[in-house]
């Protein structure tokens, strides 16, 4: 009896959605045979291609123009492609009930292969089903001999369902296996079951892990042999070892089903389907030649396959057993080191509108930014990392002042304040997951705080802040870095001797274990009080250089909106390739529209600049550029605000466009609405940044109004701007080269039109949104596999109330000092249940003579009273743990140093304390089935 664990909307839609890359050879066929479909009810075609340079984008592009159904084609950059990713991309941007997969090679059959495949889904209990696969025809022998033993090719239909708790809980991994028969070379999966679990991000196996959820959702698997597709593929002997290492390493990392145990194994396997294969073969080869020649292949074959499963068993990783979500709509915290209204730039802006959009998704979104602690220009009375809760445009936001009055260097990336202030609001609003779109004017730490309470983390590279203090890998002099300069940053930093960054850079890293220990001893103090600080901030600068990119890619996935950006971190050593994603940001649409430009009488071109006016947006460049346009119709304007009375680059610029013989017109600011209007105003628009600009919006807009972009051949910018194509490229910096290219424009008349007839795809926030709710769906069916490791933590500084001698050191810790004090923490967010409580308490070096101790008590029970213990020479950390047993009363957690009769010497330093479930921890097995979690539980 199959009892689906939730009702499903039944199937009234269908989208078709395939993942192309370089399959011109059979797309054309695959095509024709699609557009003979009729499954009666509405359906459409969706295309992701991933960078194909063999015509198959012109192909679909051609079948789209008169498909008899809509047919959306878009394409992606080959770095995006990810097996389970990918195919989430193509399900969120489709609307169909019913989500149908197929590769680019798997042509239907018949002209009913759809109606056959939906007609499954008129049982409410199927959740998937696969397609059998037909051997193309002229394909090689052994492909049709081994295609005999594939269940995706078998001649008779199956249905499987997932056994009772207790028979599933016991199977071995390879009886589990036989359970998840998903094919996605051609099934339909129900999107309601999708959106409950999208594929992981994988390169292999991910229709397995679907297989796995819809069965433990409750529904039937069913292999369908009538719905058939053709589709084999003729491998050779290293193509299949390479497709074998990969299965054999999904099996152990993510089933823990080791499948050969090593390469002795994998021979005596070889030997063992030999003699069958022989017989096979000879049984239909008459030739005595060829039948010799296939058996010597198929031996090389069989010991190819088994060879590669037993080098991918080898992997030591085992990956958490993802488990379905039982609700679909989220709570997500955003993270922003700024938000408006207080400041308006790209990060910002983006996270406000991704945000609203998730919430009109049906996701409920919260925004932890800092705030400056100015209002109207005038200080405010917030203390440093008070939070304040407010509300902009729909959206709850709390505002953790934050004044950057920092203590050392080391205070601008890692700030225990703002990481306990990011961990109350956590205990408070307990969300799902959390985005951080900036760690800048926060705290790496902050990625900490997430993780122990064991949240699934996004974070977004916006910039090279994980690599660069300045954040944008360009000196004050205008040199740019191509990575940390280690000791060169310091020179940086302070903003001195910039000329010898490249050397001190060189002999840094040649004498680093010298230059550290030179640091350390300057840091303590050894070479004279002058030299402290800067040996402390060298210190704290080496320390920055592996802390700060170890933080982001702690993160479950690292998101860029450029490839350039990626490449760069990951030349740090720090990411893992696998997790590190290239996504461009989407945009809001719709207040951008291409107008019509009617050229100016006077045939002059209109040059513009839309941006903030700081120095490393080039602006210099752009107007010495201007000026060398002497005898050329040409006019620049300048948007973004522009103040030179109180700016000095401003007034800079001006001066410089005053001292030119050509007509240069700021604009200042605009109203965001009119942006439509402002492009219309400009011909070619001049992005001249001198550093690497990451995914400039500016070009963005260009191309949503038609309009070409003169670029900096660098970063971001000469990735967005096709040379030749939608744009032109100049050297960066350099006033005479980007004349030149400008007065292209005025010498040929026609390149305006040129360059305007193929703009990139532009991703709308809409799109950019339904695409993140997959991948943090994704993420949260994985983390639902993991044991939660912490579940509240606080610093000893998160009191709710204090009495007597109790004070905050370190901005972290809280001493109690004797005669008699107590702290209290609230635990009132914390759900009723069983925990292990973990105490932390500190004696500092030096502190021989102090006797540290205490109690800890829930209202007036005791849990348990702290060992005495003393401070040595050394720092000392105790760590104190005991049970702690939470119902609907008491939720005030009291600590003190031991009550008044006993507390005349004794002090008590708390550093943290910290929560855990007592639950048991999960590996790779099977966990609950959502239908059956109360059976197995008990």
């Amino acid at each position: 009896v199959v009892s689906p664990a939730f009702p499903v909307p039944p199937i009234r839609s269908v989208s078709v959605l395939i993942p192309t890359f370089q399959g011109a050879s059979l797309l054309g066929l695959l095509l024709e045979r699609l557009a003979l479909q009729d499954p009666g009810l509405p359906w459409d075609v969706l295309c992701i291609d991933s960078g194909s340079s063999d015509g198959s984008l012109e192909i679909l592009e051609r079948a789209a123009r008169d498909f008899p159904v809509p047919l959306t084609v878009r394409s992606i950059d080959p770095v995006e492609f990810d097996h389970g990713d990918t195919r989430n991309q193509l399900a969120a941007w489709s609307r169909g009930d019913l989500l149908v997969f197929l590769t680019q090679d798997a042509v239907p059959s018949s002209a009913d292969w759809l109606t056959t495949l939906v007609k499954n889904f008129e049982d409410e209990r199927v959740g998937a089903v696969s397609c059998r696969n037909v051997v193309r025809e002229g394909a090689d022998f052994l492909t049709a001999l081994f295609a005999l033993e594939d269940p995706g090719y078998a001649p008779e239909r199956r249905v499987v369902s997932l056994p009772e708790p207790e028979t599933y809980a016991a199977l071995t991994p390879d009886q589990r296996r036989l359970l998840y028969g998903l094919n996605d070379v051609a099934s339909g999966v129900r999107r309601a079951l999708w959106e409950r679990h999208p594929f992981p991000r994988t390169d292999f196996g991910e229709d397995v892990l679907m297989a796995r959820a819809v069965l433990e959702m409750g529904f039937l698997l069913i292999y369908d042999c009538d719905a058939c597709v053709e589709h084999s593929h003729d491998y050779d002997a290293a193509q299949a070892h390479a497709r074998a290492i990969a299965d054999g390493r999904f099996n152990a990392e993510w089933l823990g089903r080791v499948t050969v145990k090593d390469q002795q194994s994998a021979r005596e396997l070889a030997k063992r389907y030999s003699d069958s294969d022989a017989v096979a073969i000879r049984a239909q080869v008459s030739n005595g030649a060829k039948a010799q020649d296939l058996e010597r292949r198929a031996v090389e074959m069989r010991l190819a396959v088994f060879s590669g499963l037993a080098k991918g068993a080898q992997t030591d990783l085992r990956r958490p057993w993802s488990q379905p979500l039982e609700e679909t709509s989220l709570h997500i915290l955003f993270c922003v080191h700024g938000f408006p209204p207080d400041t308006w730039a790209g990060t910002e802006i983006y996270t406000l509108h991704l945000a609203k959009e998730l919430m009109a998704l049906g996701h409920r979104c919260t925004v932890f930014t800092r705030v400056p602690g100015m209002r109207n220009g005038e200080p405010d009375e917030t203390r440093d990392f008070e939070v304040v809760e407010s509300e902009f445009e729909g959206l709850r936001v709390l505002r953790m002042t934050h004044r950057l009055e920092h203590g050392s260097l080391g205070e601008t990336y890692r700030q225990p304040r703002a990481e306990e202030a990011l961990r109350q609001a956590l205990q408070r609003e307990r969300p799902d997951l959390v985005h951080f779109q900036h760690l800048i004017h926060g705290s790496i730490g902050m990625v900490e705080a997430a993780k122990a309470m064991d949240l699934p983390t996004v974070i977004h590279c916006h910039d090279f802040w994980a690599l660069c203090a300045r954040v944008q890998m360009i000196r004050p002099d205008g040199a740019l870095c191509d990575e940390n300069m280690g000791l060169g940053c310091l020179l940086c930093v302070k903003d001195r001797d910039l000329k010898q960054v490249p050397k001190a850079t060189h002999w840094g890293k040649r004498l680093q274990p010298l230059t550290d220990a030179i640091g350390r001893a300057a840091g303590r103090g050894w070479l004279g009080n002058k030299r402290r600080r800067i040996g402390s901030e060298y210190l704290d600068l080496r320390a920055r250089e592996s802390e700060v990119p170890a933080a982001f890619a702690a993160c479950d996935l690292v998101i860029s909106p450029s490839r350039f950006l990626r490449t760069q971190l990951l030349k740090s050593g720090a990411f893992d390739p696998g997790r590190f994603l290239y996504c461009d940001n989407g945009m809001r649409t719709d207040h951008v529209a291409a107008l019509e430009k009617p050229r100016e009488p006077t045939g002059r071109v209109r040059f513009g600049f839309i941006g903030t006016l700081v120095w490393y947006k080039g602006g210099e460049t752009l107007i010495r550029a201007m000026a060398r346009l002497v005898d050329f119709p040409a006019v620049l304007h300048i948007f973004g605000g522009f103040d030179p009375e109180t700016d000095e680059h401003h007034k800079h610029l001006h001066k410089l466009a005053q001292a030119s013989s050509v007509e240069i017109q700021f604009h200042g600011r605009f109203d965001n609405s009119k942006l439509s209007e402002v492009y219309a105003q400009i011909d070619v628009l001049i992005v001249p940044s001198i550093w690497y600009e990451n995914s400039p919006i500016t070009i963005h807009e260009a191309y949503l109004t038609r309009t070409p972009v003169i670029a900096s051949n660098i970063g971001g910018m000469a990735e967005y701007v096709r040379d030749g194509v939608d744009g032109l490229h100049f050297k960066v910096g350099d006033d005479e080269d980007l004349a030149r290219v400008m007065e292209r424009f005025l010498d040929e008349p026609n390149l305006i039109e040129e360059l305007s007839r193929d703009f990139m795809q532009i991703k709308s926030i809409a799109d950019n949104a339904r695409e993140t709710e997959a991948r943090y769906r994704a993420l949260l069916c994985a983390q639902r596999g993991r044991s939660q490791s912490v579940l509240f933590e606080y610093a000893g500084s998160a009191t709710t109330r204090r009495k007597g001698e109790a004070e905050v050191q370190g901005g972290e810790w809280i001493l109690i000092r004797p005669p008699g004090g107590s702290v209290e923490y609230d635990l009132s967010a914390v759900d009723p249940g069983s925990y292990e409580l973990q105490v932390e308490v500190l004696a500092l070096a030096g502190e021989a003579q102090v006797t540290l101790g205490g109690r800890v008590l829930l209202g007036k029970q005791l849990l348990a009273s702290l060992p005495r213990f003393q401070g040595g020479a050394e720092e000392d950390l105790q760590n104190f743990s005991m049970p702690l047993v939470l119902g609907s009363g008491e939720r005030r957690l009291r600590i003190d140093n031991g009550g008044a009769e006993k507390s005349a010497a004794l002090h008590l330093r708390i550093k943290k304390i910290q929560l855990r479930p007592t639950r048991p921890a999960t590996d790779v097995a099977p966990p609950n089935p959502v239908g059956a979690r109360q059976e197995l539980q008990a």
